[in-house]
């Protein structure tokens, strides 16, 4: 009798510096297990856990920048992407070296696929671009701009969400050998969850999710102004918020119709999906979960350089626009729904050609393509 080859694990790395990486890892994460329930997969963030309260330091003054001052955060992401010394300091984050190299040693890996750009100059700091005993696979969770920290570090293969990006990073200098199209790993219950709205109409008025960012500013505004709006069934998410829930919730009852006012959503994408519009700001894992749902998003706020691609692309396909002030909120979300809602219908219909409700499970095909062979 033939013994199976022993199947080697897989091992995702994330960071929590914006949610998409995170969202990318835990979606893939669970399409490798459907897909292949025999083989190990594990997800790890090993900044968080080399430097502890340090991490949550940093993340904290990450939300400050992006809220409070975007253009300087925009500032060190264009530096990011132009310093060619930058990919070299890796080196400096000795505790979480250390304890990739132990994880990659104990684990022995078939495959590393990483959420996040800076594990991939970690590896090369630890084992050189060639003759590694693993192979490596980039889930890049942005659109178009792409920083330079993505491509710069060696990997086997890159996944991206749309073509556009593909287009972007092969001009960048990547090979397009290297490059697959699999769309953004969004929660494989999308797949399931389009076409199950129905339309407004005069007995159906059109449901809006406004998604508040943690620390985003004006939240109060615009939900003042999206309160103005009249004929709309009005949600508004705080996440984990309790102190920014019960601003919201004061506003909310000076209206005269109901706004329901919520914390954390569990069932986000059943959300998402059943809305007719969300407001959001223009985050990786929105944009591509409102595409995911056929859903049309209004951005409430994009992050200078991360973000503007993502915004780009929503844009361009025509699946949504910016709104970048609590008055433009409330002018475009009563452009959406009038004249019989006819922008609102477009955006819907771009929005189910652009989006990709199945990228987990072609990012994970991938990922299971290249661990193939790698065997003990």
């Amino acid at each position: 009798m033939t013994t199976a080859p022993i199947k080697r694990p897989i091992l995702i790395l994330t960071s929590a510096f914006g949610e998409g990486h995170n969202a990318a890892a835990r979606n893939l994460a669970l399409a490798l297990r459907s897909l292949d329930p025999t083989r190990e997969v594990e997800v790890r963030d090993l900044f968080a856990e080399a430097y502890g309260p340090l991490y949550k330091v940093a993340q904290k003054a990450y939300f400050l920048f992006i809220n409070h001052f975007p253009s300087l955060w925009g500032g060190f992401y264009k530096f990011l992407d132009k310093d060619k010394a930058t990919p070299g300091r890796v080196s400096v984050y000795k505790r979480a070296a250390r304890l990739l190299s132990k994880r990659v040693e104990e684990m022995n890996p078939a495959v590393i696929a990483s959420t996040y750009p800076g594990y991939n100059h970690l590896l090369d700091h630890l084992h050189g671009k060639v003759n590694r005993p693993f192979r490596t696979v980039t889930v890049v969770t942005d659109s178009i701009t792409i920083n330079s920290l993505w491509y710069s570090g060696h990997s086997d293969l890159f996944l991206v969400p749309n073509v556009v990006t593909a287009q972007v990073m092969e001009e960048a200098g990547v090979s397009r050998a290297l490059l697959r199209v699999t769309g953004f790993p969004v929660p494989s219950l999308f797949e399931t969850l389009r076409g199950e709205r129905t339309s407004p109409g005069p007995s159906r008025p059109p449901k809006v999710l406004f998604l508040v960012n943690p620390g985003q500013k004006n939240a109060s505004e615009i939900l003042k102004h999206l309160g103005d709006v009249e004929g709309i069934e009005l949600s508004a998410a705080c996440g984990r918020d309790e102190e920014l829930r019960t601003a919201l919730q004061k506003i909310a009852s000076t209206f005269d119709h109901p706004i329901k006012i919520e914390g954390w959503m569990d069932n986000l994408p059943e959300r998402m999906a059943a809305s007719h519009l969300v407001i959001a700001k223009a985050g990786g894992a929105t944009v591509q979960e409102c595409l995911a749902a056929a859903t049309p998003l209004i951005m409430s706020q994009v992050i200078p350089g991360q973000e503007e691609g993502n915004a780009e692309l929503l844009t361009t396909e025509n699946c949504g626009c910016t709104a970048t002030s609590p008055q433009a909120v409330g002018a475009a979300v009563r452009h959406a729904f009038s004249h019989g809602a006819q922008v609102w219908k477009t955006w819907e219909t771009n929005a189910w050609k652009t989006g990709t409700p199945d990228g987990a499970k072609n990012s994970a095909l991938a990922v299971l393509e290249e661990a193939e062979f790698q065997v003990d």
